[in-house]
This record gives structure tokens, C-alpha cells and sequence, in this order.
């Protein structure tokens, strides 16, 4: 296991964290540990595998600290999305050798969503600025005297967060730009996300959504809490 990535978390929430390489060996472990990888990646690449058994460690293991007794492997829904036990509630993601879950019961919270991004260079940024970004929100990044390759990861981050806490409300995928960051409070790590399109009855055009942020070696993670 590794450090918290988000302090001062609601009571209401835990969180738990791997550090991961990608080898048979780090492999073998987590399956030796009861990790079972579905009949879907049996034929993945190693990565693939990898990532999801120490993304379903973390779960399991933010799930116990909740008092969830199973020990089951969680499995794969529509969209990949994983399906938890009746109850609760969570998010996993997993990038740069880091896997992290957060998960909390459906009682306290309606949805939470977290993501982990390496960050970019400016040439891999540079491209993906008219698909990630609108003018509004560079504008937010410049006045903030940000560079563009942490504020198009960043905003990137942000936005997967944000749809893997809308999913279960919304049920498909929406666009990038379908949310725009509207204000970056950088005293308190977070970002407002406004949607700028409705994309269910209870996600609705003008909606604002706060994510939080935060940075780590050359990595960002984002929290979005509902």
C-alpha cells in the first residue's frame, strides 16, 4: 500500500491505494491474495490485467474498512463501470503504476467518481486542446498563470471524475465538452465543473459540480463528490 492522496476525507469515505508494476510476478500476487480476473481478460495484455487486479485490491480493501464482508472480486458492468455490492458505492482508476479506490455507502453520499492522470507533455497537449477544452476554460487556466499541459490534465482529470460520478445518473457516455470548468479555487484544490448540456432528467444544463485536485510526483488525481 501506499499514502493517503486525498486528506481531511469525509468520515463517510475511504480510500485505499496500491503501488503496482506491470510483471507476472505483481500478477500472480494479487491473484494469490483472491483477486480473480474475469473470463473477459483471460487473453488481455499483462498491463490490462495488472491494473484491474490492483484496482479490485484497492476496492476490496476500501470496501472492508466500510465493514463490507465479501471478499468477492468486484465484476465488470456496462461501460466497464464495476458493479458494487448492494449498499455502497465507489470509484477505482489506475494509471502510472498507482491504483486507487474510494468507496462509501449509498446512504451518505449520492455518487463519487475519482480519476489519476500522468501529466502530459506540451507536445501531447498541444492537439488535444479543441477536444478536452473551450476557450472559457483556457481563459481560467491562463488567468491562473497555469501551464497548458497541467491545465488541459488537470481539466482532463477533472472531467473523467465528474462522468464517473454522473454515470449512474446519466447511463452512457457524454463529451468532454458537454461540462466546462467555470472557477479554479487553488487555495482549496478544486475545480467547478458547470454542464453545459443536459444529459438526464436529473443532470440537467447548468449544473455545477465541484472536483477536487490534487498533485503527486508528476501525476493529478481528481475527486468528485455528490
Amino acid at each position: 500500500m501506499t499514502g493517503i492522496i486525498f486528506p481531511e476525507m469525509p468520515e463517510s469515505i475511504r480510500q485505499a491505494t496500491l503501488r503496482y508494476t506491470v510483471d507476472a510476478g505483481q500478477l500472480a500476487g494479487l491473484e494469490a491474495g483472491g483477486i480473480v480476473l474475469p473470463e473477459s481478460l483471460e487473453n488481455a495484455v499483462l498491463k490490462r490485467q495488472v491494473e484491474f487486479a490492483a484496482g479490485r485490491f484497492c476496492a476490496r480493501e476500501a470496501l472492508q474498512q466500510l465493514g463490507c464482508e465479501s471478499r468477492a472480486t468486484l465484476a465488470i458492468g456496462q461501460h466497464r463501470a464495476p458493479l458494487w455490492p448492494a449498499g455502497y458505492l465507489g470509484s477505482i482508476s489506475h494509471g502510472d503504476g498507482l491504483a486507487i479506490a474510494v468507496v462509501t455507502t449509498a446512504k451518505a453520499w449520492r455518487g463519487l467518481g475519482i480519476d489519476i492522470e500522468r501529466i502530459l507533455t506540451n507536445a501531447a497537449a498541444e492537439p488535444l486542446v479543441e477536444h478536452l477544452m473551450t476557450a472559457a476554460e483556457l481563459a481560467v487556466g491562463n488567468a491562473a498563470g497555469q501551464p497548458l499541459a497541467r491545465w488541459l490534465s488537470l481539466v482532463f482529470s477533472a472531467k473523467e471524475s465528474l462522468f464517473k460520478a454522473l454515470y449512474p445518473f446519466v447511463g452512457r457516455y457524454f463529451d468532454f465538452l458537454d461540462a466546462e470548468v467555470c472557477e479554479l479555487q487553488e487555495q482549496q484544490s478544486c475545480l467547478t465543473l458547470r454542464l453545459v448540456t443536459t444529459l438526464s432528467p436529473s443532470c440537467v444544463k447548468g449544473s455545477l459540480y465541484c472536483v477536487r485536485y490534487s498533485y503527486f510526483s508528476n501525476n493529478v488525481a481528481t475527486l468528485c463528490l455528490l
